[in-house]
């Protein structure tokens, strides 16, 4: 059995993850070389990514996840980076690999671009050239790594992917607030273009694989739908449901936006906690109406207000009882 067999580190799960990331970010294209001055009609699969003076890492695992097929080459002036395959044999290769998790849209593309190439040197309209690449062919496989992983595993995966690519984590404005800074929302989504009036077979996708969470609402121009959950509870679930394969990048991002959400200061409490983070003592008519009562808070306020008449504070006989300093 040869030694540099690359099925021995296919891994299905991250096969599902790379579809999701080619779902979102891929394309499959047959082209001429030089514009048209070439006779030889050429296929290849591509995902971009932007980077910071650096190869993304998803365009890292994207190749790994192929098998150590394709390339990756950039930047170009606007710090694009693009991985994409080296010929018919790797592009024909790669949407076989991602074929059975890729959504209809990427399937559809692919298959048209394969096809076109077919076509013409089958009819004899373009001629072919034998492959300038050395093969490496071998007849015995080594067997694949196959772990147990559900249905729902894969679909999380293909999430994961889909996230990777077309997903944003972060904060939002939402109201001006009186006596006090301006309040923001959390919230995670993705946005795909469909058909007019139809969301994006990939939207449904992933509010499917996500357990339902969230909505699916128009965005934008009549064929751009957008995928969106709001508020720190589901945010965290989408973090549960995809952590295990979401890249760093994006994994980052949502954790630096529940930061910013949770750092915000609240001018009003919750059902169980004042606007100080005390739990409520009970409950007390005041002012004509049925009111929460924080204990904490009052005497903190009696103490604001002796200060502000000039009463100077009561001593405390037991120091382990001061509640303001």
């Amino acid at each position: 059995m040869p030694d540099d067999c690359r099925l021995s580190s296919l891994d299905p799960l991250q096969i599902a993850w790379a579809a999701g990331f080619f779902d979102g970010e891929g394309s499959t294209i047959a082209y001429f070389p030089n514009k048209k001055k070439s006779r030889y009609l050429r296929v290849q699969a591509t995902v971009p990514q932007s980077g910071e003076g650096e190869v993304p890492e998803v365009l890292h695992r994207f190749r790994a996840a192929m098998l150590g097929m394709g390339k990756i080459v950039g930047p170009n002036e606007y710090g694009i980076y693009v991985w994409k395959t080296r010929g018919f044999e790797e592009t024909q290769a790669t949407i076989a690999l991602l074929w059975r998790y890729l959504g209809a849209v990427k399937r559809a593309q692919a298959s048209a671009a394969i096809r076109e190439v077919l076509d013409g040197y089958r009819s004899g309209r373009l001629k072919a050239r034998p492959s300038r690449r050395a093969s490496n062919d071998h007849v015995t496989h080594a067997a694949t790594c196959s772990e147990s992983a559900s249905e729902d595993d894969f679909d999380r995966a293909w999430a994961a992917g889909f996230l990777d690519a077309e997903g944003c984590f972060g904060t939002y404005h939402s109201r001006p607030r009186k006596g006090g800074p301006d309040w923001y929302r959390i919230r995670v989504s993705a946005t795909q273009h469909g058909v007019i009036g139809v969301p994006a077979e990939v939207l449904v996708r992933l509010h499917r694989a996500l357990g339902g969470l969230g909505r699916i609402e128009k965005h934008g121009d009549p064929d751009d739908f957008r995928w969106l959950a709001e508020g720190t509870e589901a945010v965290d679930q989408v973090l549960a449901r995809t952590g295990r394969w979401l890249g760093t990048v994006k994994a980052d991002q949502a954790q630096l936006a529940l930061r910013r959400f949770r750092a915000q200061v609240r001018l009003q409490g919750t059902a169980t906690h004042c606007v100080r983070g005390h739990e409520y003592s009970g409950s007390s008519m005041r002012g004509g109406r049925l009111r929460r009562i924080c204990r904490p808070c009052d005497r903190i306020n009696a103490r604001l207000r002796r200060a502000a008449a000039g009463i100077l504070p009561r001593q405390f006989r037991n120091e382990a009882r001061r509640y303001t300093f």
